[in-house]
């Protein structure tokens, strides 16, 4: 891993996901599912909401889940906000508005489409 811009190698990224696939998701023996499609004005807004932020790194979750309703794959992506811990340890806290007290406007963002179909074929990621 880059120590730079946390960027990896191609051939780290196609171990990562070929082992998603094919190893750690007993979901994916039943679904197809190898990534996300994410507009790049949605992303922003999620990380807007960590602009005033003067503390710690700015980090952003996302969570897997499935619309029952369509039996879609969906990236849920969320702020979060660092807290530093008694024990001198951070937690980096999901910002959703009322969660834990807190008051922040931060909305849980669902704006993926799974690929497939939203995918590129010929992707190196997709063999």
């Amino acid at each position: 891993m880059s120590q730079k811009d946390n960027s990896i190698s191609l051939q780290t990224a196609q171990d990562w996901t070929s082992e998603w696939r094919s190893v750690e998701s007993t979901y994916n023996k039943h679904n197809e599912c190898n990534g996300f499609l994410i507009p790049a004005d949605d992303l922003q807004a999620v990380l807007n909401e960590m602009k005033n932020q003067s503390r710690g790194e700015k980090k952003v979750r996302a969570y897997l889940g499935v619309d029952p309703s369509t039996n879609k794959e969906k990236l849920i992506i969320v702020a979060t906000q660092p807290e530093n811990q008694n024990d001198g340890s951070i937690i980096y806290r999901d910002m959703i508005d009322g969660y834990n007290g807190l008051q922040t406007g931060g909305k849980l963002y669902d704006f993926t489409l799974p690929d497939p179909p939203a995918s590129d074929p010929s992707s190196p990621l997709n063999n």
